[in-house]
């Protein structure tokens, strides 16, 4: 029997261990990139149930728009502007994420806004800071990120909303001036553009 006659079968053989095993990784891959996914969701709204008003009667995540506008969100990508309700009247949103460029890294916000302008609260998502510097920005670190609770974009003038080292009324992180310009102005820019669209944002189309 010739030798290629012997070597097919081991082949075949081989070609469905192999195609076996490629479709076991990739469904390994997508169960577990799914699981992320979820995780991270799950952890992210964890974060949002701190700035959200409670008593809300929607189904927050899947009412409202995704926007894209670098100039007031610092991203490319787009962004999340989700309404919360109480009984069908749109009380505020959650705009996610917000971002801001730090000294070291970007940093991810959830801002959540009463529909009167003014901040329900303020949470970081991601960040990579300076360890003991500019990670006090986030809640887990300090509460410096409380401070924007209540604000609003009318609360001060431009120039006051700067770190006080600069002339404004907000406290700066020790150490961190960059990072705390940094989202001091995205915060300051989202409300901005609440302000602005919202005629687009409370639409009830």
């Amino acid at each position: 029997m010739p030798d290629n006659a012997l070597k097919l079968p081991a082949l075949l053989s081989l070609f469905v261990i192999t195609l076996v095993c490629v479709v076991i990784l990739f469904a390994v891959e997508s169960l577990t990139t799914e699981r992320i996914k979820e995780n991270s969701l799950s952890a992210s709204r964890r974060i949002f149930n701190d700035i959200i008003p409670a008593g809300y009667t929607n189904d927050i995540y899947n009412d409202g728009l995704s926007v894209v506008d670098k100039d007031y969100f610092g991203t490319q990508k787009p962004v999340s502007i989700n309404r919360i309700r109480i009984n069908e009247e749109i009380t505020g949103v959650l705009i996610y994420p917000v971002t801001a460029n730090g000294y070291k890294s970007e940093i991810q916000l959830a801002i959540g806004i009463n529909r009167d302008g003014t901040i329900s609260g303020t949470r970081v998502l991601h960040e990579n800071e300076t360890s003991g510097l500019g990670d006090q920005v986030h809640q887990d670190k300090s509460d410096w990120i409380d401070m924007f609770f209540g604000k609003s974009s009318s609360s001060y003038t431009r120039n006051q909303w700067r770190v006080i080292s600069d002339g404004g009324d907000f406290d700066e992180i020790s150490g961190a001036t960059i990072t705390s310009r940094s989202v001091i102005n995205a915060v300051k820019s989202a409300l901005d553009y609440h302000e602005l669209s919202s005629d687009i944002i409370y639409s009830e189309k």
